[in-house]
């Protein structure tokens, strides 16, 4: 056997992607005997999956790599590089039989709020590349870990913001064999053009241009470049992208200069919607690159303090300060902070002056695309005519909270200008009652728009593919499980969890099992300690009787005896010693039936659990591999 991708089966590579996040808590533990425990669990559930879908098994040696050891743990590793929310687990397999060794990098998509957040700074506007540099360090210190042979080959698999990871580490590093990627984050052109040093040297010697000319120059043009530049270099043609129509990254991918490489395979994933895609691409682009632009000035601001630091960078209010002035209790408390902290207003009102028409214009460009943004969800299956009333009502009335926020800081400004204390300090108030306002606003909407929020987000969702992919073949998938659908004696279409089936099946043989063997220790324990004894012990009775009847003499100093015959026989002869024996044990229970109780019990609950077997197997009696997944161990 050469050493091809074990992994190669796609519904394989999508459920262990799918599999990896359920596992990063665990993996994440500093207690070692649980991600210890993890690990094997982890490894288990690879084999089942493997063997669920291809009907085979995995090599026996497997090892398996996390982020938290490799990087998290290792002192020596760039704080930046820590702090980037990457999480990623390394599957090390090899055969020397059949001359496999590999590594399957799993890289972690877009799980928390510090992944969605470098999913909206890092892709959009190309300014953070840290998970980029912490793919690259888990592969090069994982292929170290495995000792990094001329044999070993190199897998990445990834869903969301891990295939852009990847790829990148694909694109710049030539890192692996081969990629694969689910619904992944595309490419955007600032991206490489702020982590690639060897690309951006080549585009200025080609077009003889300065960096700043560089950035000016057309995007489709770079585009072109950008890509012939990847496919000349060799590193394209092993990335394989498969992406659903209908997934929320895919509908955003045709703005914001994003390139997607490699061999991309589409599925509709959810015919009952048209996906996002023909929304967003009304949007024209000269708006989306106005919206680029103004979060790109902010970008130091997001890499100081995240996205509050963008947010009070970018509007000029000090959510402290009015917070402050807000919570105090009474007018009189309120005049104190103000007139305190008189100054620090005065550079908050400056800043507000100087940020909030811009951030103003920035929202409008929002909202301004919003009706049509509307529209087109409910023409494309998200939401139903009531729905998309209520949500224009809620961003009429977030429209018009901007306005006032507008109105009261000009008049906040004011009174500023003339000192006026009480007047600073309704005006913060009333600015503070208009955000309260617009939040509320904002959180109705949310509500409003969560089912189609839904929709779209599972567009998104590995399980989905899985499905779509699965169509028509009699399986489908939930969460980690695999389900066969076959019909009834009756005609009826029933849906059965093989996954759970089988875990059913074989925890329940294994506390049989451990029944039987407690029946059986219960047993050789009453056998030894009372039957046997009980021989034993008669038996040496017995022996000490026989030894007495035949030699008399040897008794006739015993105690016992003297004193039964009285100590004025003190020299009398004892000729002879006659035993009458009679052996009787304490109330003891019916042992055998007990054990025949026992052994029942245990039978009839095998012989349910065979049932279970036994029925699923009669189902999908065309399934020959169902069987050997009953009697499968990892």
């Amino acid at each position: 056997m050469d050493n091809k991708n074990v992994f190669e089966n796609e519904n394989v590579k999508l459920r262990l992607i799918n599999l990896e996040y359920a596992y990063k808590e665990k993996f994440a533990s500093d207690n070692l005997e649980k991600v210890k425990k993890a690990k094997e669990e982890f490894i288990a559930e690879v084999r089942r999956i493997y063997k669920e879908e291809t009907n085979s098994e995995l090599p026996r040696e497997i090892d398996i790599y996390t982020s938290h050891e490799l990087i998290q743990e290792n002192k020596n590793i760039d704080k930046h590089i820590k702090d980037s929310g990457y999480d990623g687990t390394a599957i090390y397999i090899k055969d020397k039989n059949n001359d496999i060794e590999q590594l399957h990098i799993i890289s972690e998509g877009s799980a928390d709020n510090a992944d969605w957040s470098y999913n909206f700074f890092g892709l959009f506007l190309g300014i953070d590349d840290n998970q980029y540099r912490a793919t690259r360090e888990f592969v090069q210190t994982s292929k170290k870990k495995a000792g990094n042979s001329g044999e070993l080959r190199t897998f990445a698999l990834g869903h969301s913001l891990a295939n852009n990871n990847q790829v990148l580490a694909q694109l710049i590093d030539g890192e692996f064999d081969e990629v694969y990627g689910v619904n992944g984050a595309q490419i955007n052109i600032d991206q490489l053009l702020l982590a690639d040093r060897k690309l951006v040297d080549f585009l200025l010697n080609k077009y003889e241009l300065s960096r700043q000319e560089l950035k000016e120059l057309p995007r489709e043009q770079l585009k072109k470049a950008i890509t012939k530049y990847y496919k000349d270099k060799g590193v394209t043609a092993n990335i394989t992208q498969r992406i659903s129509k209908d997934d929320p990254l895919y509908g955003v991918s045709g703005k914001a200069d994003f390139i997607t490489f490699g061999d991309v395979k589409m599925k509709d994933t959810n015919t009952d919607v048209k996906g996002i895609r023909s929304i967003i691409d009304n949007i024209p682009d000269e708006e989306v690159r106005s919206i680029q632009t103004f979060l790109r000035k902010y970008s130091d601001d997001y890499k100081k303090g995240g996205l509050n630091g963008f947010v009070l960078a970018s509007t000029g209010i000090d959510a402290e300060l009015v917070g402050s002035i807000f919570s105090a209790d009474g007018n009189m408390a309120k005049g104190k902070i103000v007139k305190d902290r008189f100054s620090d207003i005065q550079v908050m009102v400056k800043n507000i002056g100087e940020k909030m028409p811009a951030f103003i214009k920035f929202f409008h460009t929002i909202l301004n695309n919003s009706g049509t943004f509307v529209d087109q969800l409910k023409e494309n299956g998200y939401i139903d005519e009531t729905q998309k009333k209520s949500i224009k009502k809620q961003l009429k009335i977030i429209n018009n909270k901007i306005g006032d926020i507008e109105i009261q800081y000009q008049q906040l400004k004011y009174a500023l200008s003339t000192n006026n204390v009480v007047a600073i300090v309704y005006y913060v108030c009333e600015l503070v009652g208009s955000v309260k306002e617009l939040k509320a606003a904002l959180e109705t909407l949310d509500t409003e728009t969560k089912d189609a929020l839904k929709l779209i987000v599972d567009g998104h969702s590995i399980v989905q593919m899985l499905n779509a992919l699965s169509k028509g073949k009699g399986f489908s998938y939930k969460g980690s499980d695999i389900y066969f659908t076959g019909k009834s004696g009756s005609g009826e279409t029933i849906k059965v969890n093989l996954s759970s089936a089988v875990r059913i099946y074989q925890n329940g043989m294994k506390i049989v099992e451990d029944m039987e063997e407690a029946i059986s220790k219960y047993q050789k324990v009453y056998s030894q300690e009372i039957d046997e004894d009980f021989v034993d012990k008669k038996q040496a009775i017995i022996t000490a009787i026989h030894h007495m009847e035949e030699n008399p003499s040897h008794y006739a100093f015993d105690l016992q005896f003297r004193l039964a015959a009285g100590f004025n026989h003190t020299f009398d002869k004892l000729e002879k010693i006659s035993v009458h024996e009679s052996f009787h044990t304490g109330a003891l229970p019916a042992n055998d039936g007990i054990v025949a109780e026992l052994k029942k019990q245990a039978t009839e609950k095998r012989d349910f659990i065979k049932n279970i077997r036994e029925s699923i197997e009669k189902l999908f009696e065309k399934e020959e591999m169902i069987s050997q997944l009953f009697d499968f161990q990892p």
